[in-house]
């Protein structure tokens, strides 16, 4: 195989396609998508409140609501330093619930609370309100309840009142990230994890995107018979690898841009997530992830005749970007597991796994190294492959070959 003819081909595979009105709009728009889909939602949840919310209660132990509005006032005011809630006592009776539904419709209270007699046994009480997807809320109003609850027991068993406020005072905790060569860094809980999902999201996008530009491609030119032509001059393996190379790094430089595009908002990320100092094996498994998962598309695109048997042929293999989030839960508790570790050597999960695994606890040195020999050996295995059935689908109409035909092409020598 000719890697010059390879080049040429991959040169002019790139050239076609970034002069195209689809990647100079997809460009732009992505980005902004990206930005509106994760930055905005974000903002608007952190977004402090501008007034005062009015939050009902109903205590039939007479124990909470007395001391429920200045625990609130303490610890939550507005940024021009009111109040953040309001409480409002709600008198005792039959009615008191229906009295309470009707100015929750009538929007004077946000939400109420319904406290039982037994609540310091039963340690349990009610939030309602027309939207109970209100987290930040409903986590305020139970932290503050349960510190309620607390004083009230440390009072009944005759601690002092100044030993009880100490008690119910937050404790904050700082997370330090120690990597392999010893080296401390102040790091966000979720810090790590956040930036995994970051990776295989944007991975999957690109995947699946440059995918299918990579199977358009290979679909065209068979029926088109353009490639009967190319194979007058170069070899099908010379073909298949220009294609992907060439494709790859129309993704690559897409990247590239987005990543000028996203140090603008490098000060926004700061705030929840540290880079550790291992992130550029993030960008190791990324490259060699996404020309391995580049090679799949086209070894399934070379065989059929449209473009849609060659989507339902990478569905699967698409669903298998997805399978570390699965495991995301895991991954964060113990990422040395021995089974996590197994999962990482298979080609198919290789990338996605280290994507999730280096930033919350980097891998062994021989773990790294092996995932790289075992993407760049499947790379070119599947970069071969592709060109062999390739060479021998586009002579074949009419038929959908079998997998089993499909591994014999693959595996004959030419």
């Amino acid at each position: 195989m000719s890697l010059k003819k390879s080049l040429v081909v991959a040169r002019w595979e790139f050239m076609e396609k970034v002069k195209t009105k689809a990647f100079l709009i997809s460009l732009i728009l992505m980005p902004v998508f990206m930005i509106v889909m994760s930055v905005v939602p974000s903002l608007l949840m952190n977004k402090a409140d501008t007034s005062t919310v009015n939050i009902g209660i109903i205590d039939s132990s007479g124990e909470v609501a007395p001391v429920l509005d200045s625990g609130l006032m303490e610890k939550y005011k507005l940024p021009d330093g009111r109040p953040n809630y309001n409480v409002v006592v709600i008198p005792l009776g039959d009615s008191a619930r229906a009295a309470a539904n009707q100015m929750v419709l009538r929007n004077e209270l946000s939400s109420y609370l319904v406290v039982d007699s037994n609540i310091q046994k039963s340690r349990s009480f009610q939030f309602v309100s027309e939207n109970v997807s209100n987290f930040k809320d409903i986590t305020r109003l139970q932290s503050a309840v349960k510190d309620i609850l607390l004083s009230n027991l440390l009072r009944e068993s005759g601690v002092n009142p100044v030993i009880v406020k100490e008690v119910t005072k937050p404790v904050s905790l700082e997370t330090v990230r120690l990597s392999k060569e010893g080296k401390e860094e102040k790091t966000a809980a979720l810090s790590g994890f956040i930036l995994g999902y970051i990776f295989i999201i944007i991975l999957a996008l690109f995947v699946l995107t440059s995918g299918q530009l990579l199977v358009r491609s290979v679909v065209e030119e068979k029926s088109n018979r353009i490639v009967e032509v190319l194979l007058s001059s170069t070899t099908a393996d010379e073909i298949m690898t220009g294609k992907i190379l060439g494709l790859s790094l129309l993704g690559l430089t897409q990247l590239a841009v987005w990543a000028l595009i996203a140090l603008a908002f490098a000060g926004q990320l700061a705030a929840f997530i540290t880079i550790p100092d291992s992130i550029w094996w993030e960008g190791v498994f990324f490259i060699l992830g996404f020309l391995f998962y580049s090679s799949i598309f086209v070894m399934a695109g070379a065989p059929v005749t449209t473009e849609q048997e060659a989507q339902q042929a990478t569905t699967y293999v698409s669903m298998l970007l997805f399978l570390p989030i699965v495991l995301a839960s895991l991954v964060a508790q113990n990422p040395g597991a021995g089974y996590l570790k197994i999962l990482t050597l298979i080609p198919l999960l290789t990338p996605t796994m280290m994507a999730f695994r280096i930033p919350i606890q980097t891998p062994d040195l021989w773990e790294l190294l092996a995932g790289t020999a075992i993407l760049l050996g499947s790379t070119y295995f599947c970069m071969i492959a592709a060109g062999r059935i390739f060479k021998i689908g586009m002579l074949v109409y009419g038929k959908r070959p079998t997998f089993k035909e499909l591994m014999r092409w693959a595996t004959r020598k030419m």
